[in-house]
């Protein structure tokens, strides 16, 4: 009986501990997200800050995340008869580098002093478009014969947006001479960005592994079974979202260069870069690369700007129908009213680093809030005896629409 009497005794006290506890934990909570709201600017400073620290490191696992794919391509179909792993790993892991570094090499030594030239040479030769532009719009509006107060309206327009585009062109060589000069400091983080992304890409079982072990020991099984579904759920979400839109901006780059150069519109390698480049953000990217390009050629030459349109028009027509359906295809699954919020919730709270994280993010969320609607439905029909049997876990993954 004694015994009995301080088992419970122990046991409500470690109730009481268990419930002060998470008081604790909530009133501990309450008071720093208080004094965080109160220094709101000194916490996002130092945040920043932080970040900015590790942005090497960051960058090291955005490389070693994109070395990954052609790694486990060499790795799975070219030298998958190698019986030894570490020297499989090790050719492997360096190949998918020097893929890498081939393709930045040839994107900041080929493409990018191309796009500055061309830059520059619209900055240089904008005084001589605009009086070309200006006699073509007099031209015009003498044939159309417009009354004096809508021609002023059209006339303050067009000054106000040339004046801006000039603006725009004037930083942007500005902002080509300060990259030029801060080039240093970004191969040297380029260069410890690599290491780090070397050694994760080569030790990720590892990595894996030590992640795992550490959910495993804070969480309960079943917490920490569903961390790691989420986790290998993003992971692919990201991997097969970010495979296929290089591979789609790549395609639609090439394809506006080579329908630039067919019909003869200038400033081919600027555009189509500011397309490949724009495709990333979704919905907004292609209309936004399209009126840059429209204005563009506008400015240079009038009459072919409506040509480039219909182009234009006709390469993103091939494109939504016929080339990013085969190459994304169901990396994203989203209709288009929620790859828009997710564009403007990530832009709004992360900037650029949200606008192209969102969408596959999004999808992830998406998937798993459609997963727990349909398993509280099912849960409750067949509580109410509309199904025989309880709803299994296969059963909802098959219903939840991607």
């Amino acid at each position: 009986m004694p015994e009995n009497g301080n088992g419970n005794g122990k046991k409500k006290l470690n109730e009481q501990w268990s419930n002060s506890r998470r008081v604790l934990l909530i009133v501990a909570f309450g008071v720093t997200l208080f004094v965080g709201l109160e220094h709101l600017s000194d916490v996002m400073s130092a945040i920043n800050s932080f970040f900015r620290i590790l942005e090497p490191v960051f960058l090291g696992i955005v490389i070693a995340f994109l070395a990954n794919m052609p790694l486990s391509f060499l790795e799975r179909r070219v030298f998958r008869k190698w019986k030894r792993a570490k020297l499989r790993r090790m050719v492997s892991a360096l190949l998918s580098f020097l893929l890498i570094v081939a393709i930045l090499t040839a994107f900041l030594g080929l493409i990018i002093p191309r796009v500055a030239d061309s830059v520059v040479s619209l900055a240089d030769g904008f005084d001589g478009y605009l009086g070309s532009l200006t006699v073509w719009a007099d031209g015009l509006w003498g044939r159309v014969n417009l009354s004096p107060e809508t021609e002023q309206k059209i006339q303050e327009f067009a000054s106000k947006l040339l004046s801006g585009f000039d603006e725009v062109l004037s930083n942007a060589v500005s902002t080509i001479l300060k990259a030029t000069i801060s080039v240093l400091a970004f191969v040297v983080d380029l260069l410890i960005s690599f290491i780090i992304g070397f050694y994760a890409l080569y030790n990720k079982e590892k990595l894996v592994f030590g992640c795992k072990k550490f959910v495993v020991a804070a969480f309960n099984e079943k917490r920490a079974v569903r961390i790691m579904d989420v986790a290998s759920r993003t992971y692919d979400s990201l991997h097969d979202y970010f495979f296929g839109m290089i591979t789609e901006c790549t395609v639609l780059g090439c394809m506006t260069y080579l329908m630039m150069l067919i019909f003869g519109f200038p400033y081919a390698v600027l555009i189509s870069v500011i397309v490949a480049m724009s495709q990333m953000v979704p919905i907004l990217g292609p209309w936004f690369s399209g009126a840059v390009g429209v204005f563009i050629i506008f400015v240079t030459n009038p009459p072919q700007a409506l040509w480039f349109a219909l182009a234009m028009f006709i390469v993103q027509q091939i494109d939504d129908n016929l080339v990013y359906p085969r190459i994304v295809g169901r990396a994203v699954g989203l209709s288009a009213i929620w790859v828009m919020i997710a564009v403007i919730l990530g832009g709004g709270l992360f900037g650029m680093v949200g606008i192209v994280l969102c969408v596959p993010i999004m999808a992830v969320i998406y998937t798993l809030v459609s997963e727990w609607v349909n398993r509280r439905v099912e849960d409750k029909r067949y509580e109410k005896g509309m199904r025989p049997t309880p709803p299994t876990e296969e059963e909802i993954k098959n219903m939840t629409e991607p």
